[in-house]
């Protein structure tokens, strides 16, 4: 959802986040600065948005103006900023889990009220860097499906077979925007990869890499890459810029002599890219990285971020970081002479700063223990009613290890009784939270309860348990071992039998002589017909054809 309206851009305001990082910047020729990142939640996650603020004095910049935030099941990310030939900016973000990048454009991006397209999706999977115009009128936007070696949020992974740091070609001012090659730099990581267009006519991409930053070389216009190398530009595995100036020198934004995200440093080079006579230290503390730049009207304006106080345990603990976005303005005479000298030129700006947190007392953190009973009861209510009970047994499965402890008969009624109300009642969520925590967890049994489970399953597989049955055996809630070995093995117990029963029929088609009532007898099955009717099921063909099949 694209949000623009004044009351809902309330609660993503600065007081109402923890963290927040990863910007862009673009600046009009009026010289109205816009600035994005983006926020949400304890860390980079599901839950993320990114925002769009708004500067008219480059220096005081508004809270968000527009928003695009899809909820808790969606993260929109990696945020865009590119003012476009026609003058038009673009604000662009990437969409996990469905990995596609979307944009909305602003005609006018100078006027008093500012007016925005309908989302415009531009490809797979996301564009953290600004499009490239090239000599002969053609777009590239840089799109990346991220290597195998990409460990974040893996259970979301991309489905898309090919991966690679492809570029987007459009002719036609953006209107149609079509994949059109792809570059695959060896140990890339994460990709934030960029074009720039050589007076010779080649196009070069610089790539993100665990070693630095990788080079690939097109001489087709983008069609085709060579095989990727190291640059040799280094680099503490970070994101960089790089674009040509309108003075046809190349500007660099990386680390230089680096112990980590430190030393940010703006470089230029006269020679397209062979050497780097010129350099400008930008911030030389730790934490400082992802830097994007615009030129515009003389000025070289830069923004970057510096400890964004993401990935922490607590809400002290993120108060610890600075959680700033910053804006240098700098000329190219400031960068050869390796200070300011421009008397309009400034350093390390704070454009946006986080302070305390407004929603502490909603503990962002998720940690259960700080809660008490009846305020557990409270978030458990805003779940689905089917949910309640497995998300009871997951936050305080510290205390499930001991849950044998209770009064199992006791637990299981209140369960029972909760699962019957069509209702959430809350009285019942209680007395089942009080129930469970009061379960000492310290000094928990190591209790292998999933390996007892599939024993006893394993033993007594033509036999019909009952999940109650096998509980009694276990000494723990049925309800909680139906929770607990799902949850290690993604199937129920029953399918766990189930799916038993047919194996262990296979092996006895394949290796004995047995007749279908006897393997049927065996296996849990109560007559040769239903054996038949579930195997069928189960594998497509008759337990005799599977026999004949595998002689």
């Amino acid at each position: 959802m694209f949000i623009t309206d004044k009351e809902e851009l309330k609660k993503y305001t600065t007081e109402h986040r923890i963290w927040q990082g990863i910007p862009g910047i673009e600046v009009t020729k009026g010289g109205r600065c816009f600035l994005t990142f983006y926020s949400g939640g304890i860390k980079e996650t599901l839950g993320n948005y990114v925002m769009l603020l708004m500067s008219d004095d480059e220096k005081n910049f508004s809270e968000p103006i527009a928003v695009a935030d899809l909820g808790a099941d969606y993260r929109c990310y990696d945020p865009c900023l590119w003012i476009d030939p026609l003058g038009r900016l673009w604000f662009c973000w990437a969409v996990m889990p469905e990995h596609a990048e979307y944009a909305v454009i602003c005609e006018n991006p100078d006027a008093d009220e500012l007016v925005w397209s309908d989302v415009k999706k531009i490809g797979y999977d996301l564009m953290m860097n600004k499009p490239t115009v090239l000599s002969s009128g053609e777009w590239l936007f840089p799109l990346a499906v991220w290597n195998h070696n990409v460990t974040v949020m893996i259970e979301h992974a991309t489905k898309r077979v090919q991966r690679g740091s492809f570029v987007y070609r459009s002719v036609d001012n953006g209107e149609t925007i079509v994949e059109y090659g792809v570059a695959d730099v060896p140990d890339r990581c994460f990709d934030e990869h960029m074009v720039l267009e050589l007076n010779d006519g080649r196009l070069m991409m610089l790539v993100r890499t665990n070693y630095g930053i990788g080079v690939s070389y097109s001489w087709d216009r983008g069609k085709t890459w060579c095989k990727g190398e190291d640059s040799g530009l280094g680099g503490p595995n970070s994101r960089f810029f790089i674009r040509r100036l309108e003075s046809g020198r190349v500007l660099l934004i990386n680390h230089v002599n680096f112990k980590g995200r430190n030393n940010l440093t703006a470089l230029l080079s006269d020679d397209d890219c062979k050497t780097w006579k010129w350099q400008l230290l930008l911030d030389g503390r730790d934490w400082v990285s992802y830097p994007d730049a615009k030129e515009q009207n003389g000025y070289i304006y830069i923004t970057y971020d510096r400890e964004r106080g993401g990935f922490k345990s607590s809400l002290e603990e993120a108060y610890q970081d600075a959680r700033e976005i910053l804006v240098s303005k700098i000329t190219e005479a400031d960068i050869m002479a390796g200070k300011l000298v421009d008397e309009g030129s400034y350093l390390a700006h704070i454009a946006s700063k986080l302070g305390k947190y407004a929603d502490a007392e909603n503990n962002p953190y998720g940690d259960w223990e700080m809660y008490r009973d009846e305020e557990a009861v409270q978030v458990l209510l805003a779940y689905p009613k089917q949910e309640i009970i497995g998300k009871i047994f997951e936050v305080y499965s510290a205390n499930c290890a001991n849950v044998h402890r209770l009064d199992i008969k006791k637990l299981d009624a209140l369960i029972a009784e909760f699962e019957e109300n069509p209702e959430k009642n809350p009285e019942l969520i209680l007395k089942i939270v009080s129930l469970v925590r009061s379960a000492n967890a310290e000094g928990a049994e190591e209790m292998p309860v999933v390996a007892r489970i599939k024993e006893i399953i394993e033993q007594n597989i033509a036999t019909e348990m009952s999940v109650f049955q096998i509980a009694e055996r276990v000494g723990i809630s049925q309800f909680y071992l139906s929770h607990l070995f799902k949850k290690v093995t993604g199937i129920t117990p029953i399918a766990y039998r189930n799916e038993l029963r047919i194996t262990k029929a296979k092996i006895m088609l394949l290796s004995g002589n047995e007749n279908m009532t006897e393997i049927a007898y065996v296996c849990g099955f109560s007559t040769a017909s239903y054996f038949a009717e579930r195997f069928t099921k189960s594998e497509g063909m008759t337990p005799t054809e599977y026999r004949k099949l595998h002689q």
